[in-house]
């Protein structure tokens, strides 16, 4: 068996689909008694230059082992299918299984990405405990000051005094009274 290098570049559009092409591409290579010695997905990246009106394409790099028959089924399933763009088969010495530049590059950017928004949520997680604390202080303000406005009005947490009874005489009863005599 014969060690290969294939790369094939995916309509953007069919990205989601990219999964299912790479199980049955590894269906038809272990079939025949192949193995897959590395298999990258690469994700979306810029083509060199446009492919039908498309800029972007969908990546994929494998490094397999397998029979001659094997790579004529793949070479077949490439060209009938209208997702694949372009595609590479390279015949290679010996077997490749480190991960590529382009792919550490790939998986560095994600870890960017990764840590990009870890630290987005943290920061809005900041922030709302921020808003929730000056909200807590503002309310607590309001109820500092009603409580000073209660105590003014006599309403406050200390005991009203009674005040003293006046020896002057209700004047509503007072007048009420003249009213009577006079009637009389």
């Amino acid at each position: 068996m014969r060690h290969y290098e294939i790369v094939f570049i995916v309509h953007p559009d069919q990205s989601e689909q990219v999964p299912g092409m790479i199980d049955r591409y590894r269906a038809m290579i272990e079939r025949e008694g192949g193995s897959i010695h590395r298999c990258e997905d690469w994700g979306r990246r810029q083509l060199a230059y446009p492919i039908a009106k498309i800029h972007k394409g969908h990546y994929v790099l494998m490094n397999i082992e397998a029979p001659p028959s094997v790579l004529e089924e793949l070479e077949s399933a490439f060209r009938f299918n209208d997702a694949v763009l372009r595609n590479m088969i390279l015949k290679r010495k010996f077997a490749e299984t480190e991960t590529s530049k382009i792919y550490e590059e790939e998986l560095r950017e994600q870890e960017r990405e990764r840590e990009k928004e870890r630290r987005r949520e943290e920061e809005m997680e900041a922030r709302r405990k921020a808003r929730e604390e000056s909200r807590a202080r503002a309310d607590q303000a309001s109820d500092d000051v009603s409580e000073d406005r209660d105590f003014e009005e006599g309403d406050g947490d200390i005991p009203d005094q009674e005040a003293p009874e006046s020896s002057q005489p209700d004047t509503t009863e007072e007048v009420v009274a003249e009213n009577t005599d006079e009637e009389q």
